[in-house]
């Protein structure tokens, strides 16, 4: 009986043991899973056109989604749906005008998958916290960001108001006081941090019959407690405009869109500006047209007279001297 003893014994603490390590080791696979999740970003069928719908409120998706939030240790595949090739490259694209400006966007080196395939797929590991711009290098307009971060970081991925509440309805939409302008905002990347550029996304109808305003002008004005951090001029075009600002304070913030010919008709919209925990500085320098003393409607009539006024001026007095009458 003894020995029946000391052998169900030994099985019953060689049990124990095995299913603690097996308990143990369980917790540890599913421990290394969850510090590698892995998160899929397509590129939709069609990025490679750069035709852009200017109306639209909200930037088109060239990868979806174009704004994403990871933990330290997540993995994110690109895989992509068009038909050329694309790169996923660390650093500033080109933007919405890069067809305009000719602009081929600036690497900064961090990470750059090189050309792949349609139907190809591409995969980075980010073991640093931060927010990582990137663009395709072939497509300039293509434009993503990523913020990888801490367990520990209490940044939102969503857009807040001035008392840090989610912006449910968003893009936002208010009237001017005079109730003739209706202008809707959203921003980009929509957690706000300082020391990151903001790109202010405006539209502008006209109340009531709910048309888009083309060449309207209006000022852009930031605010934070009480006292105005910046303000700038803009030019409404097709209904749509942009701006673009990086903060250097954090806070409740006002976002004020006033009319330049009348500022008494203004809408304005709250929000919260969080501290960069990923000690980056942007290069980005904040330019305003504050002190400009011409609006810009007037600088939009002085082009068009320079453009169809002179040459027909320039022709009139050529048609007169060949008939001698000058």
């Amino acid at each position: 009986m003894t020995i029946f003893k000391v052998l169900f014994t030994f099985l019953l603490l060689y049990s124990i043991f095995y299913v603690y390590s097996n308990i143990e080791l369980l917790s540890f696979l599913s421990a290394q899973a969850q510090r590698s999740n892995q998160t899929i970003v397509t590129i939709p069928k069609g990025s490679a056109n750069p035709e852009v719908d200017i109306t639209n409120l909200t930037p088109k998706q060239w990868y979806d989604p174009t704004e994403i939030s990871v933990d330290v240790n997540d993995t994110i595949v690109w895989t992509n749906n068009d038909t050329e090739p694309h790169t996923v490259t660390s650093g500033t694209g080109g933007g919405l005008n890069s067809l305009l400006s000719n602009s081929r966007g600036e690497p900064d080196g961090l990470f750059d998958s090189g050309l792949f395939d349609p139907k190809g797929t591409t995969s980075i590991k980010f073991n640093q916290s931060g927010t990582y711009h990137y663009f395709c290098t072939i497509h300039p307009w293509m434009e993503g960001i990523i913020h990888v971060q801490d367990n520990n970081m209490n940044i939102p991925s969503y857009a807040v108001d001035e008392s840090q509440k989610k912006i449910n309805d968003f893009p936002l939409y208010n009237f001017t006081d005079d109730s003739k302008v209706e202008i809707g905002l959203s921003w980009t990347p929509t957690s706000i941090i300082t020391n990151e550029p903001i790109h202010f996304i405006m539209d502008f109808f006209e109340y009531p019959a709910n048309t888009r305003m083309h060449l309207w002008p209006y000022n852009f004005v930031i605010l934070q407690n009480n006292t105005e951090l910046f303000r700038t001029s803009g030019i409404a075009q097709i209904g749509s405009s942009s701006q673009t600002y990086a903060f250097s304070s954090t806070g409740p913030t006002i976002i004020k869109v006033e009319s330049a010919d009348n500022k008494s008709a203004f809408v304005q919209f709250g929000t919260f500006v969080y501290e960069n925990p990923y000690n980056t500085t942007s290069e980005f320098q904040n330019v305003s047209n504050s002190f400009s003393h011409l609006s810009p409607l007037t600088l939009v009539y002085f082009v068009y007279i320079i453009i169809i006024v002179l040459p027909l001026a320039v022709t009139a007095v050529v048609i007169l001297y060949k008939k001698k009458k000058i």
